[in-house]
């Protein structure tokens, strides 16, 4: 037997019912001709991230997105169809029509992200927009129930990728069979590498992988939202609160004075309240503040760290001696060892909060001019750091033990 199946197709038009955020308002996605993208706020949600940056990857055609460093709350890197000004390929961002940092917003906030990636950009926004104008608008209250939205998330990472270092003895293997090729002696006769083979010295002849001593190959972040959103026919609100802690790849001994869980800590408030005074005349405030906490090591440079841990060899110096003292390396700031770097050189703590006040005004003038209005819009912007580093020069010991009675 055989059945016939007939499919019927219909037109679907919804798409093109969407608005697009343009520098002048919101026009129907069907009669926008510049070169925009949209991302809604429910797939910037999705990502898990406290960056909307982040959640932006692979989402937007045209729009090269990279951080600038592994460390937590690093910069994002973002440039909109290529590099538009030497030295500089930034975006204008636009929060609300306020110009402002993006990567303070929490992304469970974002309602939709609008990027203007052409002439559009800089129709309205001049020489600002020539690289692009990232449009950001927020979640606002709608006039209904109060509801209330809670999520708590927790995410474990692994470091995948990185470089394989071999032990003690088979560098000093290799090193020697170096330096035999270009014709020297060996640098490691057979009984010190028995030594180093079987540990039978670990002050003289160590065999360390600094890797392992400054890294851990996992890390936890923890996410925490609260919303809630609401109104009548007068009034509507949206209030969120949020917070996050994400630990560090570092390994930091725990014996260490300094010791103080290296982490990247934030917290966040946003407030968006919509008043209609009148039938034509709409009063909104909006307020934004964000506070984040980064706790480092107190080595000047973290590069150093990870500049030591590949070019020191393992049979250099050892962690620690045998007596305690801390091992140096002749002077040379990026070949100390790591693990001094890491937990006996201080501790840096960096504290930045941010807050943005918003007051708009919009007046319909319809009854004069057909789609004619107003708008007023003022801001407000407090910006604080305050950065303490407790760094400290360690009492470093270049023990030898040949010498030592």
């Amino acid at each position: 037997t055989s059945s016939v199946i007939n499919v019927v197709l219909k037109e679907d038009t919804e798409m093109l019912d969407e608005v697009v955020v343009v520098g002048y308002g919101v026009q129907k996605k069907k009669l926008v001709t510049g070169a925009t993208v949209q991302v809604k706020g429910d797939e910037i949600a999705k990502m898990n991230t406290t960056n909307p940056l982040q959640a932006m990857q692979g989402q937007t055609p045209g729009v090269s997105i990279a951080s600038t460093s592994g460390q937590p709350g690093a910069d994002m890197k973002v440039s909109i169809r290529g590099l538009g000004t030497v030295g500089n390929s930034a975006p204008l961002y636009l929060i609300d029509g306020v110009g402002g940092d993006i990567s303070t917003l929490n992304p469970a906030d974002i309602e939709r992200i609008d990027v203007l990636k052409d002439a559009s950009a800089t129709a309205m926004y001049g020489v600002r927009g020539a690289n692009g104008v990232v449009l950001v608008t927020t979640k606002r209250g709608k006039q209904e129930k109060l509801s209330f939205t809670a999520r708590a998330n927790a995410t474990i990472s692994w470091l995948k990728r990185l470089p394989e270092y071999c032990d003690g003895y088979n560098y000093a293997k290799l090193a020697n069979e170096a330096l035999v090729v270009r014709g020297d002696d060996p640098k490691y006769t057979n009984q010190e590498l028995d030594i180093i083979k079987y540990g039978l010295d670990t002050d003289l002849y160590p065999d360390v992988n600094w890797q392992d001593e400054v890294l851990k190959r996992s890390y936890w972040q923890q996410t925490y939202y609260l919303s809630a959103r609401g109104g009548g026919s007068i009034a509507r609100y949206f209030i969120s609160l949020n917070g996050s802690n994400e630990t560090s790849a570092y390994q930091q001994d725990k014996s260490s004075k300094y010791f103080k869980g290296l982490a990247y800590n934030t917290f966040g408030l946003r407030a968006n309240i919509d008043i209609d005074l009148t039938k034509t005349t709409k009063l909104y405030f909006g307020v934004n503040a964000n506070k984040t906490i980064r706790n480092l090591p107190g080595a000047a440079d973290t590069n150093l760290i990870w500049s030591a841990c590949s070019k020191l060899t393992p049979v250099t110096i050892p962690v620690v001696y045998s007596n305690g003292m801390l091992p140096s390396a002749n002077g040379v700031t990026d070949e100390m060892s790591p693990y001094v770097l890491l937990n006996h050189t201080g501790l840096k703590q960096e504290e930045e909060f941010t807050s943005t006040y918003t007051l708009s005004l919009d007046q319909d003038l319809g009854m004069l001019i057909k789609g004619l209005k107003l708008n007023i819009q003022g801001a407000y912007t407090n910006d604080n750091a305050f950065h303490e580093t407790r760094y400290i020069i360690p009492e470093l010991w270049s023990y030898d033990k040949r010498n030592a009675t």
